[in-house]
């Protein structure tokens, strides 16, 4: 891949999901479009960046969509689940005692396993929420990941990453080479769409959102912003997860870390005046009179 191709491609990346990636992340990007102009029968990196440069929407959105798609597994550092289960679900127990109900958001949650697990627990800890009303929100700016979310169906080398034999038996059927989440797990869980550059469609206070490894890749002003408006949407008292050894600058100005855990914040309530020189729109410069892909909506169909 030429260098003028490749920096054409991060900031088609900058442009459109606010991710940053640098010479390092090449052999990364590579890789990713090098799967995408195979899939699409491109002869060269260069073709589908001439092509890009046209505008095509549409393509554009692929293209981002393939180079964003994240690796992901069940019950990822179980250190974090642990502390969710034994920390933070006991302390929301009593938090919400009087309305009975927790809403749960799985930001970047890619092709769905993080959103299963977090189901799977409540499942496991049903005896102590019986009664309850447990909303489970699980979103990735990639319609492909959130189309397979959706389905809940898993190959072999994905059940088994994170899952035992016991839970695998429990909650998901075989299906010829594939294992689905039992219908019952998909039903506690609502997926969809939604580009992290985009304001927060809806009223919805989570009590616990977990933004795990995605953040990193956005700069100190954008994860300002993403932070903001992330706990704008949580009560005062609500959690905020991040990824396993994840260090952001602007945490501290809406949340404060939880005693004896890590990667797992507070939200203090506490708001800052948005910078209002960042370009938060997800519009890209290449084409702004095009149709942007809706934001925070629920897929339209399975495929």
């Amino acid at each position: 891949m030429l260098k003028k191709d490749f920096e054409f491609l991060l900031e088609l990346l900058k442009e459109n999901a606010g991710w940053q990636f640098n010479e390092e992340q090449y052999f990364i990007i590579e890789k990713k479009i090098s799967g995408f102009i195979r899939s699409k029968n491109y002869n060269s990196v260069e073709d589908l960046v001439n092509e890009l440069k046209f505008g095509n929407r549409n393509l554009i959105n692929q293209v981002v969509e393939a180079l964003t798609f994240s690796d992901t597994m069940f019950f990822r550092d179980a250190e974090v689940f642990a502390n969710f289960k034994n920390v933070v679900l006991p302390q929301l127990k009593d938090k919400c005692r009087a309305k009975k109900e927790i809403d749960i958001w799985s930001l970047g949650c890619s092709s769905g396993q993080e959103t299963y697990s977090i189901a799977i627990i409540f499942d496991k800890c049903k005896k102590d929420f019986s009664g309850w009303k447990i909303n489970i929100t699980g979103s990735d700016m990639s319609s492909v990941a959130i189309n397979k979310a959706q389905r809940g169906s898993y190959n072999g080398f994905e059940i088994q990453t994170g899952l035992n034999a016991r839970d695998i038996l429990q909650y998901f059927d075989k299906n010829n080479e594939q294992w689905q989440a039992k219908e019952f797990l998909r039903k506690m869980i609502d997926f969809r769409r939604y580009n992290m550059l985009d304001d927060i469609a809806g009223s919805t206070k989570f009590e616990v959102v977990m933004c795990r490894n995605v953040l990193r890749y956005f700069d100190d002003e954008h994860q300002s912003m993403i932070l903001e408006r992330i706990c704008a949407h949580q009560p005062q008292g609500g959690y905020l997860i991040l990824g396993k050894g994840e260090k952001i600058s602007a945490i501290e100005k809406f949340y404060k870390p939880v005693e004896n855990t890590k990667d797992i914040y507070i939200a203090t309530g506490l708001t800052v005046e948005r910078n209002n020189n960042i370009d938060v729109s997800s519009a890209s410069s290449i084409n702004n009179e095009t149709s942007q892909m809706p934001s925070f909506v629920k897929p339209r169909a399975l495929y």
